[in-house]
């Protein structure tokens, strides 16, 4: 069940415009091609609706980090990624998910212990996380 919600919300970034990088999994290599957005899901926390208590409903968060050479295209990337995921519903077989909405995010900063070696410039990142919820069929 996790991979499958893993693999929907892949899906969405997958289609990020073709000057954008997609990293998921939390992994970027040591010379990363800029700008770019790599994606970080939980497992998700899971719940029962009905009176018998059985799991029926996992809330999944995921994070995007959208990363650039200055802020301008840190944003560019953040709003790219935002497009593709806010109020969309994933498809996921024999769920029904809800639509993912925004659930926080941090300022645009500098990623101090970074330094691209063709620009020596720090990296300029921000953060936005977001949530939706899937109930079986």
């Amino acid at each position: 069940m996790i991979g499958a919600h893993r693999s929907a919300i892949k899906a969405l970034l997958g289609a990020l415009p073709v000057q954008l990088t997609f990293y998921s999994g939390g992994q970027v290599p040591d010379e990363p091609t800029f700008p770019y957005a790599v994606l970080y899901m939980d497992t998700s926390i899971e719940d029962g609706t009905h009176l018998c208590g059985d799991t029926d409903m996992a809330t999944f968060r995921f994070q995007v980090t959208s990363v650039g050479l200055s802020d301008d295209s840190a944003v560019i990337v953040a709003d790219a990624a935002r497009t593709l995921v806010l109020d969309v519903r994933p498809t996921v077989a024999g769920r029904s998910c809800t639509r993912i909405r925004k659930e926080t995010s941090i300022p645009v900063r500098a990623d101090k212990d970074v330094t691209d070696t063709a620009t020596s410039l720090h990296p300029m990142f921000a953060v936005d996380t977001y949530v939706f919820t899937s109930r079986k069929d």
